[in-house]
C-alpha cells in the first residue's frame, strides 16, 4: 500500500520540485522560511537532513546553484558579508585537522556548509520586490501555522509535551519536539517584526488590523514558549524596531507595552502553567554552570579552538576541576547557550574574530538600509544576534534567515533603479555640440 502511495505521489513531488527549483528566490525561499519554526518535528526519517526543512533548504540550495550559472551576467554587488562566512566555514572544516573529536567536526560541518551555502547564493542574486514580499509572506505563514499547532497541543491535547518525554508531566513547554522552546521563542521574532511593520505601514486599514492580529497571536506564541530570554529578545527587537520603523513608531511603541504587559502577568499568574520552568540544558545543569566550565577551559583551547561541534566533548573533559558544575546525567549533550563561549572554544581567537567581523559586516549593511526597509530586517538581526547571548542558536536556519532578511533587502536596494522625482524638469534638447537653443519666446 505504502509502494502504491509512493508511486501515486511521485509525479506531483517531481512536477513540485521543478517549480521550486526553476524560481527559487519565488517559490523555495519563502517555502523554506515557511518550514524554519518547525524544525525536525515533520521529518521523513531519523536524519538531520531528512526534516521538511532541510529536504526544502537541499532543493533551494540546488535551485539557487543553477539560476546563478544561468543568469551569471545578472548578479550583484558583492556583499562583504559573503567572503567573511566563507572564511568562517573554511575555518571550520580545517579545524577537522587537530580536533578532539574528528567525526563530530565532520557531521557538524556538514550543517555548516548547508545554511552558509543558502546564505552566499541568496547574497549574490539580484531580488525584486515580488521576492521580497514572498519570504516575508513565508515568515508569517510559517510563524502562525507553528502557533496554531502549539494552540492545538494546548487546547486539544491538553499540555505540552515535556523533554526529555514524560508520560503524565505537567512541565512541558511549547517548542518541545519542535526547535526548542528557547530556540522556538526566538524563531517567531522575526515574523512578529514583519507583521508589526506591516500593521502600521499599509495603507488599507482593515489590512493593517489584521496583521495586528497576527502580531498579537505571534506574541501568545512566544509567550507560551515559557523563555525568559525569548522574551528579553522581543523586547529588544520592539526597541529597535520602534527607533528604526519609519512610520508608526508610537503605535509601535504601544503594541511592545502592551505585550510586555501581557507576558509580565503570564510570568506572574502562570496560567495553563506556562511559567512553571527553571533554566536549564539537557540535565541538570543552568546557564552559568555551563558558562564556568567554558571559561575554564578556554585556556586551553581558546588559542586555535578544540573543533568545530566539539564543546559537549570539552564540557565533559573540563567539568571535573571546576566545583560545583554538574555531571551530564541521562543522555544528551550539553551547549554553551552562548555563541561566543561556542565559538571560542570550538574556533578560537580567530572564530570569534570572523564571526565578530560577519556580524558587524551585517549591521552595517542593515543601517544603510532605506527607512522604508530598515525596520524588520535591522530589529529581527539585534534581537537574534542578543538572543544568541543566551542559546547556541548558530546551526539554526533561524539564525542565518535573519542574515537572509537583511542581504535581500540590500541586494533589492542595489538591485532597483531609483524612480526620477515626480516634478523632475524634463530632459533639455541640445545641439550636437552640447549648446542650448535658446527661446524663441513662444514656448
Amino acid at each position: 500500500m505504502q509502494l502504491l502511495l509512493g508511486l501515486a505521489a511521485a509525479p506531483f513531488v517531481v512536477w513540485l520540485v521543478v517549480v521550486l527549483v526553476r524560481e527559487p528566490l519565488r517559490t523555495a525561499l519563502p517555502v523554506y522560511a515557511a518550514l524554519i519554526p518547525f524544525g525536525g518535528a515533520v521529518a521523513l526519517a531519523d536524519s538531520k537532513f531528512a526534516s521538511l526543512s532541510s529536504l526544502a533548504g537541499i532543493v533551494l540550495g540546488a535551485g539557487l546553484a543553477l539560476h546563478v550559472l544561468r543568469n551569471r551576467q545578472a548578479g550583484v554587488r558583492l556583499s562583504a558579508t559573503v567572503p567573511i562566512w566563507l572564511l568562517l566555514l573554511a575555518f571550520a572544516g580545517a579545524t577537522v585537522i587537530w580536533s578532539v573529536d574528528p567525526g563530530k567536526t565532520v557531521s557538524s560541518v556538514y550543517i555548516l556548509v548547508s545554511l552558509i551555502a543558502i546564505y552566499v547564493l541568496v547574497a549574490i542574486c539580484p531580488v525584486d520586490r515580488s521576492v521580497l514580499r514572498r519570504v516575508e509572506n513565508g515568515l508569517l505563514i510559517g510563524g502562525l501555522a507553528c502557533v496554531g499547532y502549539g494552540l492545538f497541543q494546548l487546547i486539544v491535547l491538553g499540555g505540552f509535551p515535556s523533554d526529555p518525554p514524560v508520560p503524565g508531566s505537567t512541565d512541558g513547554r511549547f517548542g518541545n519536539g519542535l526547535l526548542g522552546p528557547n530556540n522556538q521563542a526566538v524563531a517567531l521574532i522575526l515574523p512578529l517584526l514583519v507583521s508589526t511593520t506591516r500593521s502600521v505601514t499599509v495603507p488599507d486599514r482593515l489590512t493593517r488590523v489584521l496583521y495586528g492580529i497576527v502580531s498579537a497571536v505571534l506574541v501568545v506564541g512566544i509567550v507560551m514558549t515559557g523563555s525568559r530570554g525569548g522574551l528579553l529578545a522581543t523586547g529588544v527587537a520592539v526597541l529597535v524596531l520602534v527607533a528604526a520603523v519609519h512610520r508608526g513608531k508610537a503605535i509601535v511603541a504601544t503594541y511592545g507595552l502592551v505585550a510586555m504587559l501581557v507576558a509580565a502577568f503570564v510570568f506572574f499568574t502562570n496560567p495553563f502553567g506556562l511559567a512553571e520552568r527553571n533554566v536549564e540544558t539537557t540535565s541538570s545543569s543552568g546557564r552559568t554552570d555551563i558558562w564556568e566550565v567554558g571559561l575554564a577551559a578556554c585556556p586551553e583551547y581558546c588559542a586555535f579552538g578544540s573543533g568545530w561541534g566539539t564543546f559537549p566533548s570539552v564540557y565533559a573533559e573540563t567539568q571535573a576541576s571546576v566545583p560545583g558544575a554538574s555531571v551530564l546525567v541521562g543522555g544528551g549533550a550539553y551547549e554553551p547557550h552562548n555563541v561566543w563561549i561556542l565559538v571560542g572554544i570550538e574556533l578560537g581567537v580567530l572564530g570569534v574574530l570572523l564571526l565578530a567581523a560577519g556580524l558587524l559586516a551585517t549591521f552595517s549593511e542593515a543601517l544603510r538600509l532605506p527607512a522604508a526597509l530598515r525596520g524588520a530586517p535591522l530589529a529581527g538581526l539585534a534581537a537574534t544576534v542578543f538572543a544568541a547571548t543566551f542559546l547556541s542558536n548558530l546551526e539554526f536556519k533561524f539564525f542565518w534567515m535573519a542574515l537572509i532578511l537583511v542581504v535581500l533587502c540590500r541586494n533589492l536596494t542595489d538591485w532597483d533603479e531609483p524612480a526620477a522625482p515626480a516634478d523632475a524638469a524634463p530632459p533639455v534638447a541640445t545641439f550636437p555640440d552640447g549648446r542650448i537653443p535658446r527661446s524663441n519666446g513662444r514656448g
